[in-house]
């Protein structure tokens, strides 16, 4: 593959005129786009450029000449290890310089000055402010981030408390990928082993029950969609922030199989590897105002992303099972979903996801329903044989009309909805 980057900004992102923020932080909009939030705003002038998602300021009004640090918010540049301001002396993993070069040449163009904006002023990474960054370059202000996750050249990564960038990074790194730019072009570090092979990352980012009661429900599965094992050692795989696991030793993929990588500790295995966290890693769709998803991200040993998913799905949603499966709940006494086919034609709910919030249940292997079977999921406890299965929850789950109603969901694996019913005061 080995593609050069031909995009510059996406189509999505209209630049809107912006008046010149005063010396001391005023109001105004969050990002140069159409409809953005509102900001504080601040100005300033670059000393240089430290990174691709970071650089030192002085920032106007503050009362000091000195440089400060500053984050930008809403993306992740790969690690640099040397910082300097030649950009001969600079090292990083792969994609690192080139995504400070960008910013660099950004910056440039927009002869030094930046506009820095955020929801809170308090708001900091180790230290530094966070804040969007954008350059006026031929009179229109260009938003820093937005150009480096369209470019593939940053991961897409969302900051608690600042949300303003995260919809347009989030449709922005989607489309990287789809292009297949940069991070997202399988070679660009160089051509690795196994290369073209057929894996594919599935992040269960949501665990069934309570996440932080339940760290290995929340995990990373790696699958293997080809017809001979592949050994992953000094892969590693990561979500959007820094946190990395790299697979030790003798690690491999089976053949038209998986491996799990759970959240939380436990003794690895060959098929089950765990990070050893004491918090839940992917933060949840909804779990808090304007949490809307992240990524798993699978590197080879050069640097290059070989898989990922972004959830919840923006591009390439459709689920097989669109139109082909109906759901059928009994919430009162013995409680049970059933799945059945109504198609013409035998479907798989492998990779799909039965919901009942907080409760999850993955199916991790291949379930077939012929024309007209029906699956029936009882929630209790049993033994699971042919198209009976057990969720395997005590008590009762299903909150009747009466108690205010509830909802069952089965959903593909980057949370996409393929069916739903509801009941009482309860909406899918």
């Amino acid at each position: 593959m080995l593609r050069r980057l031909t995009a510059v900004l996406a189509t999505a992102l209209v630049s809107v005129p912006l008046a010149a923020a005063p010396a001391s932080a005023a109001s105004g909009y969050c990002l140069p786009i159409s409809g953005s939030a509102r900001c504080q705003v601040w100005t300033g002038k670059v000393d240089w450029v430290a990174d691709g998602d970071t650089m030192l300021v002085d920032i106007y009004g503050d009362g000091t000449k000195k440089s400060r640090s500053v984050r930008i918010i809403g993306m992740q540049a790969m690690e640099q290890h040397v910082y300097s301001p030649n950009p001969k002396k600079r090292r990083g993993d792969c994609h690192a310089l080139a995504a400070t070069a960008r910013v660099e040449q950004m910056v440039k163009a927009g002869g030094g000055i930046v506009r820095m904006t955020a929801l809170h002023a308090s708001s900091s990474s180790k230290g530094r402010p966070l804040r969007s960054i954008s350059v006026k370059i031929n009179g229109t202000w260009r938003d820093i981030g937005a150009d480096l996750v369209r470019r593939g050249l940053t991961l897409w990564q969302p900051f608690a408390g600042e949300w303003a960038p995260d919809r347009t990074y989030r449709a922005l790194e989607a489309a990287a990928a789809q292009d297949r730019l940069n991070l997202f072009d399988t070679d660009s570090c160089g051509v690795g082993p196994y290369q073209g092979t057929a894996l594919n990352v599935w992040v269960n980012s949501d665990a069934d029950g309570e996440d932080s009661k339940n760290l290995n429900g929340e995990w990373v599965r790696i699958g293997n969609d080809s017809a001979a094992a592949i050994r992953i050692d000094g892969w590693w795989v990561r979500d959007s922030g820094l946190r990395r696991y790299t697979f030790g030793k003798n690690t491999v993929v089976p053949a038209r199989g998986a491996i799990f990588l759970h959240v939380g500790r436990g003794t690895n295995t060959a098929t089950h590897k765990y990070w050893g966290l004491t918090a839940p890693v992917f933060e949840n769709v909804g779990s808090a105002a304007h949490v809307i998803g992240d990524g798993a991200y699978l590197f080879d040993r050069q640097g290059d992303i070989r898989s990922w998913m972004q959830y919840p799905c923006l591009a390439n949603c459709a689920s097989p099972l669109a139109g082909k499966v109906a759901l059928t709940v009994h919430e009162q006494a013995v409680e049970t979903v059933k799945i059945t086919n109504t198609s013409a034609e035998a479907v798989d709910l492998f990779g799909h996801v039965l919901v009942n919030k907080p409760y999850r249940y993955p199916f991790l292997t291949s379930t077939v329903l012929q024309p007209g079977e029906t699956l029936t999921m009882y929630t209790g406890s049993g033994t699971n044989s042919g198209l009976t299965r057990y969720w395997n929850k005590s008590g009762s789950i299903l909150n009747d009309a009466e108690h205010g109603g509830d909802a069952v969901s089965l959903q593909t694996r980057a949370e996409s909805i393929v069916e739903c019913v509801n009941w009482g005061g309860v909406s899918c």
